[in-house]
């Protein structure tokens, strides 16, 4: 795992400290039928972190919820560090536009006592600052908002390119549909669809 401090995070970005139970009732978090969540990759133990290219931890707030996250691990399993099963899983925008999340969990053999999730980058892209226009609507609106009720100002195609306007990308969830900000070519919010979706904007060829 890499984490990174940075004195700043553009506002849309997230982290998230949780406890829940997850449905898979066997030693490994990915199920019988081994198959990852929709939007997400398969869960892998975090000690393959290193080899899943990914930067996370972008402000001091986001390092301080995963200090909170491994701290509440260790307290429900009362167990030394090293023996703490630790697991985690990408969301597929980031290998598709560059900007995702990032969920880290501790596994108990049957469910997640805790999970934390925050932004991750893919680590080997230097600057991401064009992403094409793939959708099954033949094209995105671009809006003033990250919101289809805000003023409409233009339409971009298939093909065609936007330019956001951060990196990592700021990425506002409306709670059905994850807006990604753009500055070119007009400062503007498209929506990339839902979590679950295969999305509207792709890395552009390099």
């Amino acid at each position: 795992m890499i984490i990174a401090i940075a004195s700043q995070m553009p506002e849309g970005h997230e982290a998230l400290l949780s406890a829940l139970a997850v449905r898979a009732e066997v030693s490994n978090p990915n199920g019988i039928k081994n198959k990852p969540e929709p939007g997400w990759s398969l869960w892998r133990t975090r000690d393959k972190a290193q080899e899943a290219d990914f930067d996370s931890g972008f402000s001091n707030l986001e390092l301080g919820a995963y200090l909170e996250f491994e701290n509440a691990c260790k307290m429900s399993f009362a167990l030394p560090e090293s023996e703490i099963k630790y697991w985690f899983r990408l969301s597929d925008r980031v290998s598709r536009i560059g900007t995702g999340k990032v969920e880290f969990g501790c596994w108990d053999g049957k469910r997640f006592l805790h999970t934390y999730i925050s932004t991750a980058i893919k680590s080997s892209l230097e600057y991401v600052d064009c992403l094409q226009v793939k959708s099954a609507a033949g094209g995105v609106l671009i809006w003033s908002e990250p919101t289809g009720k805000s003023k409409l100002l233009r339409v971009i195609g298939n093909g065609e390119t936007v330019k956001p306007g951060y990196f990592p990308a700021t990425i506002n969830n409306d709670g059905n549909r994850n807006w990604v900000a753009i500055s070119s070519p007009v400062e503007g919010w498209v929506s990339d669809g839902s979590m679950k979706g295969e999305g509207n904007l792709r890395l552009c060829s390099r």
